[in-house]
C-alpha cells in the first residue's frame, strides 16, 4: 500500500466530519489573557508597588474545553461536553465561549462545590515590547465530591449512546476523571467496540483500556518505565514502549514528538508520520489538544491511523502560528496548510517504518 495523503482524500475526510458526533470528557478549563499597560502604571497608595492597569482581556476555552472547541472548529456535526463546571464568573464565561462555538452543554454538570479551573496569563505591555508575568491560577484543591462523580458517570453513559467518538482529556490530578470515572470509561469502551475512544492523559495514560491512546513522549515513557529519564530514551526504545502500550489496548497508539512528528502503532507495527513543517514564531499552547481533536475525529470517519496523524499534524501546525491564544484549525485552514507544505515537500507526509 502506497502511503501518501492526497488532496482529494484530505477533502473527503474533512467533508465527512460534518456527519460525525463527538463527545469530550475531561477537565474543562478557561484560559484568560489580561493585558496590563505598564506605560500608564502608577505606584499604589497602599503599597510601594506599581499596579497592573488591565486595558484589555480575552478569554478562550482551555484544557479539555479546548479539545471540544477544536472539534467544533473542524466542522463536526455535533459536539458534546461531559464535565463538571463551577457556578462562578469563570464558569459563566466558559459556558458562553463553548455555546458560541456550538458545543452542547447537555451533559455538563454545574455546581457551587467546584471551581472552574482557570489560567490567567497577565501580559505586561511596554512601549515597544510585551512580557508575560507570573500566571494566576484558579484551581480545585479538593477531590471531586461523590455526588458530582455519580452525576458525571450518568451523563457519560447517556452521551456515549449518542456519539460516534468519545475523546478523553485527563489533565488534572484532582480533576473530574477520578478512579471510578476512569474505571467506568474502560468498561464502556470495552462494551462498545464499534465506537472510537481516544484517551490523552498527563500522568495516567497507561491506565486506560479498550481505547486508542495519544501520549507524548514523556507520558509514554513514564507509563511503561517510570524509572527512566524520558530525555535519555532513544527512538528505538520509544518504539518498543509504543508497542507495549499497543499490546495493552489493541487499539491505535500515537506518540507525539513535537516537531519530530508522531509514531503510530497498530497491528501492522510502527510508522513515523513527520510533522508539517512550521516556521517560527510559534506558540505551542494547546497544540496537543488540537492534535487529539483532529486525530480522534479522523479515526471517527474511518481514516487509517497514519492518515489521522497526518491530519492532526496539519491542524497542530495551523494553531502553532496563532500567538497568545489557544487556537483552533478549520477545514479551510488545514487544507491551505496542506497546499503550503506540499509546495515545499511534495512527498509529505510519506510515513515510514
Amino acid at each position: 500500500m502506497k502511503m501518501r495523503l492526497t488532496r482529494s482524500r484530505l477533502i473527503e475526510m474533512l467533508e465527512a466530519f460534518k456527519s460525525l458526533r463527538v463527545g469530550v470528557i475531561g477537565d474543562f478549563a478557561l484560559d484568560a489573557y489580561w493585558y496590563a499597560d505598564m506605560t500608564i502604571s502608577e505606584i499604589s497608595r497602599e503599597t510601594p508597588l506599581y499596579v497592573r492597569p488591565v486595558v484589555r482581556e480575552t478569554y478562550s476555552p482551555g484544557g479539555a474545553s479546548n479539545v471540544a472547541n477544536n472539534v467544533a472548529a473542524l466542522g463536526v456535526g455535533r459536539v458534546f461536553a461531559v464535565t463538571v463546571l463551577g457556578e462562578d464568573w469563570r464558569g459563566s464565561i466558559l459556558r458562553g465561549e463553548l455555546e458560541k462555538a456550538g458545543v452542547s452543554l447537555e451533559y455538563a454538570v454545574a455546581s457551587t462545590e467546584r471551581v472552574t479551573q482557570t489560567y490567567v496569563k497577565p501580559i505586561l505591555l511596554g512601549y515597544d515590547v510585551q512580557q508575560e508575568d507570573s500566571r494566576i491560577d484558579f484551581i480545585n484543591v479538593e477531590d471531586l465530591p461523590q455526588t458530582l462523580e455519580s452525576q458525571l458517570i450518568s451523563n457519560l453513559e447517556k452521551c456515549v449512546s449518542k456519539v460516534d467518538v468519545l475523546l478523553v482529556a485527563d489533565y488534572l490530578e484532582r480533576g473530574v476523571l477520578t478512579e471510578n470515572v476512569r474505571r467506568r470509561l474502560n468498561e464502556i469502551a470495552l462494551e462498545n467496540p464499534e465506537k472510537i475512544f481516544v484517551a490523552d492523559s498527563r500522568t495516567r495514560i497507561g491506565e486506560f483500556r479498550g481505547m486508542a491512546l495519544k501520549p507524548n513522549k514523556i507520558e509514554a515513557v513514564r507509563a511503561v518505565y517510570p524509572e527512566k529519564d524520558p530525555r535519555r530514551v532513544s527512538l528505538e526504545e520509544l518504539k518498543e514502549i509504543g508497542l507495549q502500550l499497543w499490546r495493552r489496548v489493541e487499539k491505535p497508539v500515537s506518540i507525539t514528538m513535537g516537531d519530530a512528528g508522531a509514531l503510530i502503532f497498530t497491528e501492522d507495527g510502527c510508522l513515523h508520520v513527520p510533522a508539517a513543517p512550521t516556521e517560527p514564531p510559534m506558540d505551542f499552547v494547546g497544540a496537543g489538544d488540537t492534535f487529539l481533536a483532529a486525530f480522534g475525529s479522523s479515526l471517527g470517519v474511518e481514516a487509517h491511523p497514519w492518515e489521522a496523524a497526518a491530519v492532526a499534524n496539519l491542524a497542530a501546525s495551523v494553531i502553532l502560528k496563532k500567538l497568545n491564544i489557544t487556537g483552533t484549525a478549520s477545514p479551510h485552514e488545514i487544507l491551505t496548510k496542506f497546499d503550503e507544505v506540499r509546495r515545499v515537500w511534495k512527498s509529505w507526509p510519506s510515513p515510514r517504518m
